[in-house]
């Protein structure tokens, strides 16, 4: 995230004032409060706990760090990522392509994100042509939806003869923790999709499109019925605040590096 904002600060030629929350929602929100009183543009933190706590305090965030959807549907949130919902169902989408019919199990830790992406993909896994089966152990591809450290922990004892996917994968920082050659991920954006030289992981681009956005708009109470697009990818949100003219792409990992295995709504790359 910090690299996303450094990077626009550095092509905007603008001043950045970065604070640590470190993950504190009530800090979060009081954070906000104060950087709104001394920036022009403040965008929220990361996380939906952290992004709930801003929107409950200040009633309008840019976020660019929250998936849940019951955050990107709270009053005044203007969310920049694709919400939760979509996660799961954008790795379907790549399992019915590499693994046409598969038997899909879903894996999610407890929680909101998670939740929203399992009901996601289960209102679509018979649109996608998958078969969903409750234990990773008749499957032919198991998804995980949980923190980094959770999906890691999974990821070192499922066997790699099934398709593995997770939200972990997504992030170049999985490398240095297990081997991830195979492992499937969605990603909000991928560097081959074009956009600012230097930026590696989706985090940074949406961070980075999020100021791009915020410095269009007036204010994150105007976006709803606002439309434009970036490096990022399409801005729309629906009438409840859902992020949906950004589309969620795939990466899968091959020879030590991330490719772009779906691109958007579109198929196989």
């Amino acid at each position: 995230m910090r690299a996303g904002l450094e990077a626009w600060a550095r092509d905007r030629g603008a001043t950045l004032a970065l604070e640590d929350d470190r993950s504190d929602p009530a800090l979060s929100a009081l954070l906000h409060l104060e950087l709104r009183d001394r920036c022009r543009l403040v965008l929220g933190p990361y996380g939906s706990d952290s992004t709930r706590a801003v929107a409950g305090s200040s009633g309008a965030v840019w976020n660019h760090g929250a998936a849940a959807d019951d955050v990107q549907r709270l009053p005044g949130v203007a969310s920049v990522p694709s919400p939760a919902s979509r996660y799961l169902v954008a790795l379907g989408r790549a399992v019915a392509a590499l693994r046409p019919g598969a038997r899909t199990a879903v894996v999610a830790a407890p929680g909101r994100f998670a939740g929203f992406a399992r009901e996601g993909f289960e209102r679509e896994a018979a649109t996608l042509g998958l078969n969903p089966v409750a234990e990773p152990a008749d499957a032919d591809a198991v998804l995980l939806c949980g923190p980094f450290e959770w999906e890691l922990e999974r990821l070192r004892t499922l066997p790699r003869t099934k398709l593995l996917g997770g939200v972990s994968p997504g992030l170049t920082a999985i490398a240095e923790r297990l081997d991830p050659e195979g492992l499937i991920a969605p990603v909000q954006w991928h560097p081959d999709l074009g956009g600012p030289p230097g930026l590696e992981d989706y985090v940074a681009g949406q961070a980075y499109a999020a100021a791009v956005i915020a410095e269009r708009c007036p204010a994150p109470e105007d976006a709803l019925g606002f439309e434009t697009e970036t490096f990022f990818g399409a801005f729309r949100l629906a009438r409840d605040g859902l992020q949906v003219g950004h589309e969620l792409s795939v990466v899968q990992w091959r020879g030590g590096r991330r490719v772009l295995l779906l691109s958007g709504a579109s198929s196989l790359v």
